[in-house]
């Protein structure tokens, strides 16, 4: 994630910044600048700091699950490949694994259950419609008396 001034935070524990090759020549240009001319001091761009994890991306959680891990090392961390969940694998003391899962997207809730006395079907709708506009048709208030003479 870079915020408004450009500085670089990781999204989660563990993920490592992309080297750009382009960015890496122009940051040893610029070093190889300051260090042949001293007296021009430039402001050094800042560059994002290295977390030093392994993230491996996996189709499922099987796959993280098949994974092999050597005993006694670390806690190895997995994501998703379409970013929706991530393991964490651990080997434990009797060389058995455990491996956990922690999704990244919220749920989506339930969708509440329909009353369908609310709704009316096309017949109905049409009949309510034909007594609606017959009613008045039939209450037809007579005419004044200056319009019959």
């Amino acid at each position: 994630m870079v915020d408004q001034m450009g500085r670089w935070y990781p999204d989660f524990p563990g993920q490592q910044p992309y080297q750009d090759p382009a960015f890496l020549r122009m940051m040893n240009q610029q070093q190889q600048q300051t260090q042949t001319h001293p007296q021009q001091s430039q402001p050094q761009a800042m560059t994002p700091p290295t977390i030093h994890a392994d993230i491996i991306q996996v189709e499922s959680e099987e796959e993280a699950d098949r994974y092999p891990m050597a005993a006694g090392s670390p806690p190895q961390m997995f994501i998703k490949r379409d970013e929706t969940a991530i393991y964490i694998k651990t080997i434990l003391a009797n060389n058995a694994h455990d491996l956990k899962a922690y999704p990244l997207r919220p749920p989506k809730p339930p969708t509440p259950p329909v009353d369908m006395g609310l709704y009316v079907t096309r017949d109905e709708l049409e009949k309510r419609l034909a007594a609606l506009t017959a009613a008045p048709a039939k209450q037809k208030k007579p005419e004044s008396k200056e319009a019959a003479e």
